[in-house]
């Protein structure tokens, strides 16, 4: 997501579902769009964690964990990723979380695999409740 964008196209920043979609746990992550109209410093993407980051009171932890998604989603080398994730980041759960590289705490990730595996068994344990109903 690009706050700075979506304010200024059709989004202001308090109907910006980012927060929302962060507490839920989704994966989610900033980006620039379109840097040399919404941007004003040589650097947009900082731009875009300067901003977040008050108008939504993200912690530093919530910021590490979106530039951690942010990694895991981009299109960067095995290589490259091992370097700035560590040589598990593939690894689910806190097992995939190399701290020392991701400044995310392991009971963030332990919190989001927790849930999401959860959601997981309610939403399949539905669908196979369903299937076997009929």
């Amino acid at each position: 997501m690009s706050p700075l964008s979506n304010n200024s196209l059709f989004l202001s920043y308090g109907r910006n579902p980012l927060p929302d979609y962060h507490a839920r746990g989704l994966n989610i992550s900033l980006s620039t769009d379109d840097p040399l109209q919404f941007h004003f410093t040589k650097e947009p993407l900082v731009e875009e964690y300067s901003i977040a980051a008050p108008i939504w009171k993200l912690s530093a932890t919530d910021l590490c964990e979106l530039a951690k998604n942010s990694v895991h989603q981009s299109g960067f080398s095995v290589q490259v990723k091992h370097n700035w994730l560590g040589l598990d980041y593939m690894e689910e759960g806190v097992a995939g979380n190399d701290i020392t590289r991701t400044n995310v705490p392991d009971i963030r990730v332990a919190y989001r695999y927790e849930t999401l595996f959860d959601q997981l068994q309610i939403v399949f344990g539905s669908v196979l409740a369903n299937r076997l109903s009929k």
